[in-house]
């Protein structure tokens, strides 16, 4: 079963990743632990020093782990989950660190879908994404997950995407869709590519190893623009984790689904599955 952190404040995000979380909880188990970070500045200056500033920051601290704890009531009602951490601090640097000392399989945070994508790509370029060993969880919608996984990347990145999928999400029963982009920036019209016989077998070879199937495996040529539509119809993406100048972070800003952001595996930290 694996160990989940998951970002929580008191907004319509976190609802949402909570929301989206219940249901893929329900296909795939796993212990959830939830963190909050207040920030202490929206509540205007310490009252004091010492004694006085720390019982002022107790008081924030009680304060938001029981809004945080009925945010959490409310969407997994009847799921026991543990108590939520609400530490003080520099919103990266507390969930690095807590990641990093307890290990957990992948991280969980909302970030609601715009068509200015700013915020996302600030998303990519953080301490925190650049810093994490493991997949980030970016929910931008709750959606229906009978729509399904596709798994996307490119020829140079799918391998340690598939090596992710694997031992995340093995026991799964979904047959992932599979979708390998080649970025051409000169391209007016996307198009499908027939001459990756290679690639494709290799894929579903690595599949058939596992005991799974792929629902399909297509390979597409196009600008970020003209591929969006390839990558908007699913429940989950599996993409590689990329810089926000990338071709690939263009195409995903544009997609209103939750991506599984997964950070390139060193080749010696898998045996290759």
């Amino acid at each position: 079963m694996q160990d989940v952190l998951i970002a929580l404040q008191a907004d319509l995000a976190s609802k949402i990743a909570l929301r989206y979380t219940h249901r893929l909880e329900e296909s795939a188990r796993f212990n959830m632990q939830a963190i909050h970070i207040p920030d202490l500045d929206d509540h205007g200056h310490s009252p004091g020093s010492g004694w006085v500033h720390q019982t002022w920051e107790n008081s924030i601290v009680q304060q938001a782990g029981e809004e945080i704890a009925k945010l959490i009531h409310k969407e997994f009602s009847y799921y026991s989950i543990a108590k939520p951490k609400i530490v003080p601090g520099q919103r990266d640097q507390v969930i690095l660190e807590e990641m990093r000392r307890n290990n957990y399989d992948f991280f969980i945070e909302g970030l609601l879908h715009s068509f200015e994508p700013d915020r996302f790509f600030k998303k990519l370029d953080s301490d925190l994404y650049r810093n994490l060993a493991c997949p980030v969880l970016m929910v931008k919608n709750s959606v229906d997950l009978g729509r399904g996984i596709q798994i996307v990347g490119t020829p140079d990145s799918f391998s340690s995407v598939l090596s992710w999928f694997f031992q995340l999400w093995d026991e799964l029963p979904a047959e992932p869709d599979i979708l390998v982009c080649h970025f051409e920036t000169s391209m007016e019209k996307a198009s499908f590519l027939e001459n990756d016989s290679n690639l494709i077998s290799d894929i579903a070879d690595r599949f058939v190893k596992h005991g799974k199937k792929t629902a399909s495996i297509n390979t597409v040529k196009g600008s970020s623009t003209e591929l969006v539509p390839f990558v908007r119809d699913h429940a989950l993406l599996l993409a590689p984790l990329p810089k926000s100048s990338s071709h690939m972070a263009h195409m995903l800003a544009m997609t209103p689904c939750p991506i599984l952001f997964c950070p390139e595996l060193k080749i010696d930290k898998f045996v290759k599955s």
